[in-house]
């Protein structure tokens, strides 16, 4: 029985408590990811088309996300580009972080298309 409440406990406080920092985290649309010093929602994908002199385009796709602190809300994108899989670096109330999605420089490891990691500086 405690081991059952400790299992339902664990859970229940994941989903409301913190998410630690440097750790691989899952992700959807409309879900609150709670960290110490901030929550993050990931909104959904944009895509955007760039046009160049000599006719040909790219189509890149974003992934957007609201981080929102008790004293401000701001919207951060993250896109792999043309290939440059690289954390998208951003602020919050004067603190440093990091978005790594695809692959975590911080854990040197490969991330599943609905996982991140927030890397604080």
């Amino acid at each position: 029985m405690i081991i059952l409440l400790s299992f339902l406990s664990f859970f229940c406080s994941a989903k409301s408590g913190d998410i630690s920092y440097d750790t691989v985290v899952k992700f959807t649309k409309g879900e609150q990811l709670k960290f110490p010093d901030f929550a993050l929602e990931y909104t959904g994908e944009r895509s955007e088309t760039k046009q160049f002199p000599n006719g040909n385009s790219i189509t890149m796709k974003f992934h957007e996300f609201n981080v929102t602190s008790s004293a401000s809300k701001k919207q951060i994108s993250w896109s792999s580009g043309m290939g440059d899989i690289a954390p998208m670096g951003f602020d919050i109330d004067g603190k440093n972080f990091e978005l790594e999605m695809s692959f975590s420089e911080k854990l040197k490891t490969k991330l599943s298309e609905n996982e991140l990691v927030i890397v604080k500086k």
